[in-house]
């Protein structure tokens, strides 16, 4: 018995396969989280790319610009949309929700920064209101308008936001919501207008 004992304690031949029942579980929570984490990266960077872009379009009107999902500006947030691509962005709650609020500051240096107009029901999912923050995105990076600034500056400010559905989401419900802000001075140097339904 005690011969028996001793040969089963020296032999090695199921180390290997227990050693890797150990490890493999490690190794695909390594792998899984290595894989969500490039996604959430890669996802964050095309929500920048589509503040962008579509901050870049409304900056390019010389002539004006019209709001609500049917003018200009659904247009442009039919283009943020595309930048999102391959990511589902036609949801209209949950994952794959899609949002833009854009506002035009402009800076009189004597009463400081004015939102002369804002525009949150371009895209199918109405985006929440800058309101004041218009004025504190605008004029806290100083190179966007500095306080003392010269009269008539003005900056088009677009603030996307991107509701992301993935396995991680489950884990870290924070990651879940999206945001990135957008400038883009007039390309006129003029305050570019909106009509209605700008507020």
């Amino acid at each position: 018995m005690l011969n028996t004992l001793r040969r089963l304690w020296k032999h090695s031949g199921g180390t290997a396969a227990i050693e890797f029942a150990l490890v493999m579980p490690m190794m695909f929570a390594v792998m899984f989280g290595i894989y969500e984490l490039g996604a959430f990266v890669r996802v964050n960077m095309k929500v920048a790319n589509a503040a962008t872009s579509i901050a870049d379009l409304v900056s390019q009107q010389a002539a004006g610009a019209t709001g609500g999902t049917s003018g200009t500006f659904g247009n442009f947030c039919t283009a943020g949309k595309l930048t999102m691509s391959p990511y589902a962005t036609n949801s209209t709650s949950g994952a794959g929700t899609f949002s833009a609020a854009i506002a035009s500051v402009t800076n009189y240096t004597s009463t400081g920064a004015t939102v002369d107009w804002e525009s949150d029901a371009s895209c199918a999912v109405t985006a929440s209101s800058l309101g004041s923050t218009a004025k504190t995105l605008a004029t806290t990076p100083t190179n966007v308008i500095p306080t003392a600034g010269t009269p008539g500056d003005s900056v088009i400010v677009v603030k996307v936001t991107y509701q992301y559905g993935s396995a991680i989401s489950y884990l870290f419900p924070a990651l879940t919501t999206l945001t990135q802000v957008a400038y883009a001075r007039p390309r006129n140097n003029q305050t570019i207008t909106c009509t209605a339904p700008c507020s």
